[in-house]
């Protein structure tokens, strides 16, 4: 069994949106009322906290983005491996099993804009509007590597299930309104 390395490159068509909440923020959350909840979320110091950060603390799009949009692309586009011995068969379950890594950063903090939207408050049917701030990114990039170490996926199959995540899927928040989607700019087999 051969191990296959791909090499992905993606540019964004529509800005990014990161709304990474962790335990942290959730608890600072918890003990504002709602006026001081739209205030916390105003402050740039807070907001800017909701993106992803690795080591250095450049703002990266997370791996596991990455390969949950494959997956869904996937679920949703049908496409049968060329491996299949089954019509209903598609790549949910091996894409799955692939290992991707994230190479580089998308930006640096100072970079990262505000987007800010009226959403409902906490509480099932609370009519409240809270004005509610996260990062975004207008124009953006981001590089992968692919580790297929089955190596049963062929080029054009890989690339057809990418094209499908970045033009119907997309990557991070709001993502129902069409943020986070992205064309493939590179994708090349590694040795």
């Amino acid at each position: 069994m051969e191990i296959k390395k791909y090499e992905v490159e993606i540019k964004g068509t529509t800005p990014l949106i990161w709304n990474v909440m962790s335990l942290e923020l959730q608890e600072e959350q918890k003990v504002l009322k709602k006026d001081e909840l739209c205030e916390w979320s105003r402050n740039r110091v807070n907001w800017i906290r909701k993106a992803e950060f690795d080591a250095e603390g450049n703002v990266i799009i997370p791996q596991r983005w990455f390969k949950s949009a494959l997956i869904n692309s996937c679920k949703k586009n049908r496409i049968v491996p060329h491996y299949a011995t089954k019509k209903n068969e598609t790549y949910t379950y091996y894409v799955q099993s692939l290992m991707v890594f994230s190479e580089g950063f998308v930006c640096k903090e100072k970079d990262l804009e505000e987007f800010g939207e009226f959403v409902g408050a906490q509480g099932k049917n609370s009519a409240t509007k809270i004005w509610r701030v996260r990062p975004m990114k207008k124009e953006w990039s981001a590089k992968f590597i692919i580790l297929d170490s089955a190596g049963r996926i062929n080029l054009g199959e890989l690339k057809e299930i990418i094209e499908f995540a970045g033009l119907m899927v997309g990557l991070g928040d709001n993502r129902s309104n069409n943020y986070g989607r992205f064309e493939l700019n590179k994708l090349l087999v590694k040795k």
